[in-house]
């Protein structure tokens, strides 16, 4: 957090460093100036001025910031809107959002006075079908940049809570069952809230994506280092951008009968999917650099 020291008024106030330190309600404010941003509706320079009053909860007056006049108060903005570079990392000139989370930032989420729920940190209680549903409307908005498809992204992961289940065990999921058939409904209620909330949630799946592409996990007192299901250069990697391909798995194990049939595959959690991947990954390398030793 960035601490900003205000000696006239006795306080301080607390800025955020990235969007990993937002609490829920600054990080859909933050997503809908990004979005405005990215389409051309912002400037870089405006949404740094508009982020600090959005961020620090100020009015656009001079009797916030203890300023007497014009000048001097609009110095001040300017001058706190620099803190908000922190959010950004400069690439070819071009400023890019840093995703470095993997938590949900907004874990409850209330359109129309109805609660829904949205996945746990790092996905730990997404299945396996969700995720490719997913994936496939992220990919297909990072390709097209059609708005419609954010408001489907976060309807395949925000539900409403199990009636049945006011208290889910730890580690549960008090989400309802996944149900493909029912994400067009939950997408028209998302779109009467703003639109940083599914464009957070786009921005939240991006940085599990990056993640996943290069996490190192403890597993029964080892370390899985899960990029080798993601690297380049051979024609059987899991590609980092897959398309059809990680649906193509999603066959390959139903085929295989470990985890069922197919609608059983989509139904196993999703990190359950990667350790195996990983597990008949790591034998395949294993197999040829042993077969390789041989000749």
């Amino acid at each position: 957090m960035h601490t900003i020291d205000i000696p006239e008024a006795n306080k301080s106030l607390y800025l955020p460093h990235s969007l990993a330190e937002c609490d829920a309600a600054q990080y859909i404010e933050m997503c809908e100036l990004i979005f405005r941003y990215q389409v051309g509706a912002l400037t870089y320079s405006d949404l740094k001025v508009q982020a600090i009053y959005k961020l620090l909860n100020l009015q656009p007056s001079k009797k916030e910031l203890l300023i007497v006049d014009e000048e001097a108060k609009w110095g001040n903005v300017y001058t706190l809107a620099q803190l908000i570079d922190t959010f950004f990392d400069d690439v070819d000139g071009q400023k890019v959002i840093k995703l470095e989370f993997t938590h949900t930032p907004v874990s409850l989420y209330r359109p129309l006075w109805r609660g829904y729920h949205g996945p746990r940190d790092s996905f730990m209680n997404v299945t396996f079908g969700e995720y490719l549903d997913g994936l496939r409307l992220f990919l297909d908005f990072a390709a097209t940049g059609n708005t419609n498809l954010l408001y489907l992204l976060a309807a395949v992961f925000y539900r409403k809570a199990k009636l049945a289940q006011l208290f889910p065990k730890l580690n549960g999921d008090i989400r309802e069952p996944y149900n493909s058939h029912t994400i067009e409904e939950r997408a028209q209620v998302f779109k009467h809230g703003p639109i940083g909330f599914v464009y957070g949630f786009y921005l939240q799946f991006a940085s599990f994506q990056k993640y996943i592409t290069g996490a190192v996990i403890p597993w029964g007192g080892r370390e899985l280092d899960l990029s080798i299901l993601f690297e380049a250069g051979s024609g059987d990697q899991l590609e980092a951008v897959p398309g059809i391909g990680m649906d193509s798995l999603a066959f390959a194990l139903a085929e295989s009968g470990e985890f069922g049939n197919l609608e059983a595959v989509r139904k196993t959690n999703l990190w359950e999917i990667l350790i195996r991947l990983y597990d008949l990954k790591k034998k395949d390398l294993d197999y040829k650099l042993n077969d390789k030793s041989k000749t």
